[in-house]
């Protein structure tokens, strides 16, 4: 403790002190600096219960709880809006598996593979591309987690709805909620000083208390209604033509798939920390599905027994435990009510970290490796996202969240280039060293640092729903348009993905990585992992930037074949 205190009195003793105090001395390039380089065997630290109970506490949200409110008003079944959340979390299940198993082999998160596909400098376009999300939707969430705290401050002082708001009424925020957002932001900055290869305790601890929390709700629900009442709910003759609905259901589809795409994308940033390479598949693809499936479920339920009971559907949680209280103030209902929303809370915090700090500071890490790690990444994403008055844009700006909700379009592509270019493309062969190169003879310097194959992929792969996403701000289009942007992620997936593979077949990327058998190179990559870092950056300074695709292996590699990473 006095050496951590003599430290910061000396980084603000002067200027230059603070300067130094700020570089980092695992940077020695824009390409690296120790959350960049691959984890080494500390940090691989994620088992298959780690992944399991993470994804299983991911999907226990606000989000996947109201899920089923637009597919019942377009007259589908519960069991409709089911089937649909959980196939739907099925094939995100499967496409987080798919790209998170680079990073399980190579232990790189997601700014370094993007290297792989977009090329050493054109990394960094998809790597603000994904940043824009965490920053906005990271203020969002906070301003979630203040409402739930607001709501457990009014269980436990009879008052707190009558103290006098002197916020103006045009800044969209009312006092009570705005001591809730200060203090959600901070409750929340203590767990930003934790590394992401050792935040797994939040999660299971998340996996554990809000389900918990929700099957109360349900059980509360259904027992003083005396039974779920779906009748209350579904109304099918609201249903308009077969044809009409069964679009809707499609873009019920994409719209479940839209909310996981930012999951999709982060997943190597954890898979980077898996302890074995299949510890994030089985954890991964057989939670996902069936919580958010069981979350929506409970969602549903709830909502119809208190449709019956109050004779108004609270579909989002925050309003149902507000609404709670305005019929039944009575000590055992703030009990309830309190513990209820301070597991939802709770579950907003990890949600946060999970879909934004985590996925941010990676990205600024790779953005401004000089002065910026993981922890520090994740701070400054809190604090922008205080600042950004996230209350304004969820009253204000439809047209913003609009853009929002269709931005999956952009990353569905992504997603799919970067599978097809490690499974397909290169048979899972990656050259650890041409990672962290800026040597024109590396193999993924391809045009000037651009991988123009996967930039045009990336063009072709959103194409087709753009001007459907451009009808959601109010321009009109045709029937077609809308079809296509109702297909949004999956068709922009599809397009992206096939695009690169006939951009690679008629434009061979250089390497001959395809035609090695499939992750040969892994061998090689663990033994930088074994050596441990260092090595690896003291080889790059030691021969320099040009000659580090040089720089070989094999005679190591030899020795560590065949285990595991």
């Amino acid at each position: 403790m006095t050496s951590a205190l003599r430290r910061i009195r000396h980084a603000f003793s002067s200027p230059s002190a603070f300067h130094q105090a700020l570089v980092l001395k695992s940077s020695t390039s824009i390409l690296i600096n120790e959350d960049l380089l691959p984890s080494g065997p500390s940090r691989q630290t994620w088992t298959v219960w780690n992944f399991a109970a993470y994804w299983w506490s991911e999907s226990w949200n606000v989000s996947t709880w109201s899920v089923g409110a637009s597919m019942i008003a377009l007259g589908a079944t519960i069991r409709d809006a089911l089937l649909v959340v959980f196939f739907a979390n099925l094939l995100s299940a499967a496409v987080i598996v798919l790209n998170g198993r680079a990073a399980a082999r190579y232990h790189v998160g997601y700014p370094v593979l993007s290297r792989l596909s977009f090329g050493v400098y054109g990394q960094y376009f998809v790597v603000v591309l994904r940043s824009i999300l965490g920053i906005i939707w990271g203020g969002v969430q906070l301003y979630f987690e203040g409402q739930f705290i607001s709501v457990c401050l009014r269980c436990i002082f009879p008052g707190w709805e009558r103290i006098p708001n002197g916020i103006p009424k045009d800044q969209y925020i009312t006092t009570q909620v705005m001591v809730g957002f200060f203090l959600a932001f901070l409750c929340t900055l203590p767990f930003l000083f934790v590394h992401t290869s050792k935040i797994q305790l939040l999660f299971s601890i998340k996996s554990v208390i809000v389900p918990l929390a929700g099957l109360g709700i349900v059980l509360w629900a259904t027992t003083a209604n005396s039974g779920v009442s779906s009748e209350a709910l579904v109304n099918t003759s609201t249903r308009a033509s077969n044809t009409v609905f069964a679009w809707g259901i499609v873009a019920q589809f994409n719209s479940v798939m839209g909310a996981n795409s930012a999951l999709l994308v982060t997943v190597p940033d954890l898979a980077r920390y898996s302890k074995t390479k299949n510890a994030q598949l089985w954890g991964q693809l057989i939670s996902l599905p069936i919580a958010q499936t069981l979350c929506a479920a409970f969602g549903v339920i709830t909502t119809s027994a208190v449709l019956n009971l109050y004779g108004e559907a609270y579909w989002n949680p925050y309003d149902l435990l507000n609404g709670i209280l305005d019929h039944t103030y009575t000590s055992k209902s703030r009990a309830g009510v309190f513990f209820a929303s301070a597991a939802f809370a709770f579950a907003t915090l990890g949600t946060s970290i999970a879909c934004n700090f985590i996925p941010f500071a990676a990205d600024v890490t790779c953005l401004c490796p000089k002065y910026i790690n993981i922890i520090r990444g994740q701070i400054i994403c809190l604090v922008v996202a205080f600042a950004i008055v996230p209350w304004r844009i969820v009253a204000t700006a439809n047209g913003f969240l609009n853009f929002l909700g269709g931005y999956s379009i952009f990353q569905g592509p992504v997603v799919a280039i970067m599978i097809i270019d490690y499974f397909v493309i290169r048979h899972g062969n990656v050259d650890i060293h041409d990672l962290f190169t800026l040597s024109h003879t590396g193999r993924y310097h391809y045009f000037h640092g651009f991988n123009m194959r996967a930039f045009a992929a990336f063009i072709l792969g959103f194409i087709l729903p753009l001007p459907g996403f451009a009808a959601s701000f109010g321009h009109t289009v045709g029937p077609a348009a809308t079809h296509m942007y109702s297909l949004g992620w999956v068709l922009s997936f599809i397009m992206g993905g096939g695009s690169y593979y006939l951009a690679c077949m008629i434009w061979p990327v250089q390497g001959g990585d395809g035609k090695l058998s499939f992750e040969s190179q892994v061998a090689n990559a663990q033994v930088v992992v074994l050596d441990g870092v260092d090595s690896m950056r003291e080889d790059i300074e030691s021969v320099g930037d040009e000659n580090v695709q040089d720089i070989s292996y094999a005679e190591k590699g030899a020795r560590v074949t065949g285990e595991a990473v």
